[in-house]
């Protein structure tokens, strides 16, 4: 493994773990919104005592459900059993050891397991993650398998797991990219896998919506209002908490209008146009590139695309981050600048920079993200070697 290699984690591991310990030093933490433990899967706890009625929707006594469609059967799980936080820990638990297992198995195998405890200190997006007990660790799970069934050859799997993930939160469906590639390049299985996953996707969508009831159309509705009214509350206006926790593109403009006391509504179908078009525009040419160029992309895109996207979606880099690692650790010669830069800047955003609050209110949301558009651009720029072993995934 190249020294520079070691160095460079060795020092990002070092910025971390004095991030860590800067609360410690301070009367409270800043590492975490305030409000209680585990909030996001307590929330809805008593909306789902009336879930499969009309009042699912109308009720003004229980927070509002913002999810779409596919996310609602998952918390119905959650809440069917006798502790829903006991449930969501014992999941996050099994993820979390099989996610280090699987880790450190696939480090060895290229010479890296030296940088399996230096990793342990950009663990913070899983940590917040867990702390908020966000169903976005449903989400990993579906993705990662899907993200390893696509390395195996079996496209039309890997797009139906990408078509369910997207069903519980949209902005999965931009993996079905990964089928997308140039003709010279394409296989046999890659445009039936994308049609495919479209239609799991619209499916899903269907199947959730007329299973919550009590009519499709009257759930339809609800569902609708409920991410219009997320909308109205995370993306048309902005707290302290977004300024903190918020990495999306379009975070900085939000934080803009935080620091003029403005809403940046006005500024949301600019950004989606600009954005969308932006991101159009690198997938182009990120299509003609290897795998490893094209997951980096579709997942820092799937992360910071949405005009609300909170540190705990992080979670999905780190599968493209254990692969770059691994292709840098076994190049026998001197890998892509741009392969370098990404995998510095990976490491970076996983840091707890959260903490920095400590000294003084920081934009660390908006500097996030700036790290994620340079992630994007760079990924989109030059060909890296593609992981290795990785189809043995």
């Amino acid at each position: 493994m190249p020294r520079w290699l070691t160095r460079l984690v060795y020092a990002l591991s070092t910025v971390a773990a004095l991030l860590w310990l800067l609360p410690l030093f301070t009367s409270h933490s800043v590492l975490f919104p305030s409000g209680p433990n585990f909030e996001d899967i307590i929330v809805y706890q008593g909306r789902f005592t009336v879930y499969h009625t009309l009042r699912f929707f109308t009720s003004r006594a229980f927070s509002g459900f913002a999810y779409p469609p596919g996310a609602a059967p998952i918390y119905a799980a959650f809440y069917a059993t006798s502790d829903a936080i006991q449930a969501y820990l014992v999941l996050a638990g099994a993820t979390t050891i099989t996610a280090l297992a699987a880790t450190y198995l696939y480090l060895r195998r290229n010479g890296a397991a030296r940088l399996f405890p230096l990793l342990l200190f950009f663990c913070f997006p899983l940590i917040f993650l867990i702390q908020r007990a966000n169903i976005e660790i449903v989400l990993w799970i579906i993705i990662v398998l899907g993200v390893l069934a696509y390395r195996r050859g079996m496209a039309i799997l890997a797009a139906i797991l990408f078509g369910i993930a997207a069903s519980i939160k949209l902005y999965p469906i931009l993996l079905l990219g990964l089928f997308l590639k140039p003709a010279s390049r394409r296989t046999r299985q890659d445009l039936p896998a994308f049609a495919v996953g479209l239609v799991t996707a619209i499916i899903a969508l269907i199947a959730a919506t007329a299973y919550t009831g009590p009519t499709f159309l009257l759930a339809a509705h609800g569902f609708t209002t409920g991410v219009d009214r997320f909308q109205d509350h995370y993306v048309d206006t902005v707290s302290k908490v977004e300024v903190a926790f918020d990495h999306s593109l379009f975070s900085p403009i939000k934080y803009w209008a935080y620091s003029n006391h403005a809403s940046p509504a006005p500024w949301t179908l600019t950004y989606y146009l600009i954005a969308g078009g932006f991101a159009l525009l690198l997938f182009v040419r990120v299509r003609t590139l290897p795998f490893l160029n094209r997951i980096v992309f579709l997942l820092a895109a799937m992360v910071s695309l949405p005009p609300v996207s909170f540190t705990y979606t992080l979670v999905h880099l780190y599968l493209p981050l254990l692969l770059l690692l691994c292709v840098l650790a076994s190049s026998r010669t001197p890998p892509p600048a741009t392969a370098v830069a990404v995998c510095a800047l990976l490491l970076f955003v996983m840091l707890p920079l959260v903490s920095l609050y400590v000294f003084q209110p920081l934009p660390t949301g908006p500097i996030v993200s700036f790290a994620l558009l340079a992630i994007l651009i760079l990924s989109s720029l030059t060909a890296w070697p593609d992981a290795p072993g990785s189809k043995a995934l």
